[in-house]
């Protein structure tokens, strides 16, 4: 079990941010990661806009502790979900 850091993006243009974390802590517990710390950075914008009707998300990191295997997981997961607009995944 290693610890990492998850730092997403999402878009909730149409959804609730509280909707969208409590997705997220639910699936790292499917995966089998304890979810250590949630910290809700809130809204940013964008240095470099790639889509001008989005030109800022909603930011939110994960510190979690979890098997090796769980940011290719979560990427997978969430590979088709459009209310992702970016996940980095860092080793602590």
């Amino acid at each position: 079990m290693k610890k990492y850091r998850f730092n997403v993006i999402f878009d909730v243009r149409n959804t609730a941010i509280a909707t969208q974390i409590e997705k997220a802590t639910k699936l790292f517990a499917a995966l089998g990661a304890t979810l250590d710390e949630t910290h809700d950075l809130g809204v940013k914008d964008f240095v470099r806009i790639t889509d001008r009707r989005m030109p800022s998300a909603h930011y939110v990191q994960f510190d979690v502790t979890a098997p090796e295997t769980i940011a290719v997981s979560f990427r997978e997961k969430l590979r088709l979900d459009r209310t992702i607009k970016r996940i980095m995944v860092q080793a602590l």
